[in-house]
Formats: structure tokens, sequence, C-alpha cells
């Protein structure tokens, strides 16, 4: 955890010498929000009905899943992208023989990504609820247990790129697919059952989908953690076994590597 934590302290160090660069990463979440804010009023009396069961308002559906959404690619991309770049200059193999363990150092890599994301993510649900979105506080402590869930959910496919990266030196389609299968198909923009039927089920695979709509439940209508607990369920089988399968990708990966000694040639 010391290491997990030295790590993150180290990336906001360099982070703060790039003050202008973090001003406009959230000036720009800011200015997207107003177009939002006006599309979905537009889109009020279309959308009221098909989201009844989830919260109701357009404007409020559309920030959870967009705020929620911001986190995915972080999850999914950070880790990958961080042992790519220790792969090319020799940090990685260097990290990897000091006494630290190998899930305190992976999250030492992607902590401070996701804790900068998860802050902006903040800044934006804010500021849709001083525009009129209707967010009931009361329900955060439960909301942020939900979308911890949902970044466990996708974490392992950053563990699966990271060994992809290790192994082959890239990691492929796979993270452009599963971003572009979730916001499609996992409730970001509209709700599930909108989709044709034909390509419906898919969604029944897709973590976000349970994940958006439990937490549309407790935040956008205020509904106990009690009453989302079958979509909590399905989401912590996810966590189980993608984590799993996440898990021996990268130390199989990570063994091949130094078998073969090519852990720091890229």
């Amino acid at each position: 955890m010391r290491s997990a934590i030295a790590m993150i302290r180290a990336r906001w160090i360099a982070a703060r010498s790039y003050r202008l660069r973090m001003i406009f990463s959230v000036a720009s979440l800011l200015v997207s929000i107003v177009p939002l804010y006006f599309v979905a009023n537009a889109l009020q009396p279309i959308m009221a009905e098909k989201i009844a069961a989830e919260g109701g308002q357009y404007f409020g559906f559309l920030v959870v899943g967009m705020t929620t959404y911001l986190l995915l690619p972080v999850a999914v991309n950070a880790l990958a992208n961080e042992v790519g770049a220790g792969i090319s200059t020799g940090v990685l193999e260097a990290i990897l023989g000091t006494r630290s363990r190998l899930p305190g150092i992976f999250a030492g890599m992607i902590g401070f990504d996701l804790l900068w994301t998860g802050l902006r993510a903040c800044i934006m649900l804010v500021t849709a609820w001083i525009l009129g979105a209707a967010i009931l506080w009361s329900q955060i402590g439960t909301a942020l247990l939900i979308l911890a869930l949902i970044v466990l959910a996708y974490l392992p496919f950053g563990l699966i790129g990271s060994a992809m990266v290790i192994a082959f030196r890239t990691t492929g389609p796979l993270p452009q697919g599963v971003l572009t299968i979730s916001a499609l198909l996992g409730g970001v923009y509209y709700p599930t059952q909108v989709i044709p039927s034909w390509i419906e089920s898919v969604s029944a695979f897709v973590p976000l989908t349970y994940g958006l709509r439990a937490l549309r439940h407790t935040i956008l209508e205020g509904l106990p953690l009690t009453a989302v607990l079958p979509d909590l369920g399905v989401l912590c089988v996810f966590v189980v076994v993608l984590m799993g399968v996440g898990a021996i990708s990268i130390r199989g990966a990570l063994a091949y590597a130094r078998r073969a000694g090519t852990l720091s040639h890229y």
C-alpha cells in the first residue's frame, strides 16, 4: 500500500507542474454540460416515458451515464499505457525488481488517473445539479459503492490489455471494443430496453448495464441499497470472474516475458 501511495504522490507532483492542462481538463467538462442541458431538455418529452423507471428526467439520466463512463477509459486503458511506457523506458523492470507486491505496483500506476478522473466526474455532476439535474445527494454513499464495483468490473480488461502489451507489445482492438460496446449497449445515453431486440440480449453481458441501472435507481430515484441487490449481485459476479481472468493473464504474460528475457525490450 505504501508503494502505491508513493507512486500516486509522485504522479500528483508531476501533474501539478502542468496546471494549465489540468484547468483545461476541467473547463472542457464544464463547457460540455451546457449543450447537454439543452439537448436533454429538448428530448425530455420523447424520453420521459422510456426512462420513467430510472428517474424520469433525461438530463439527470444522461449526466449519470456520462460521468460514470468517464471512469471507464481509465480503468481499461491506463494500466496498459503505463506498462507500455514502463517497458520502453526500462522503469517497469526496475519496479518489478523491488520488494513491492504486484497489486500495489499496479494500483500506484493507475491510482492518480482514477482519482483525478473521479474528481472531474464529481465536478461535472455538481455542475449538472446546479443546472437542475435531480441528483439525490443523500444517496451519495450508495452511489460511490456502485461506482467502485463498476470500476472493479472494468479493471480486469486493463489487466488483460497489459498482459497483451507485455507479451505482444500491443493491446489490439480490445480496449476500444470494450469501451464502444459498453457505450452503445450499457445504457449510457439511452435505456437498454430501447435497443433493438435482436441485439438487446448482448447488453446482458455488459457490466455497465447493471451498474448504471443500479446507480440511477439510487441516486435519481432514491431507492435503498436492498432494492438494487440483484443488479449488484450480477455486477459482483462480473468482478470475481473477470478479475480471475485478468490475474491469470498478467501473471502468465510476466512469466513468459521473464523466460524470454523481453521484459525491457520494446
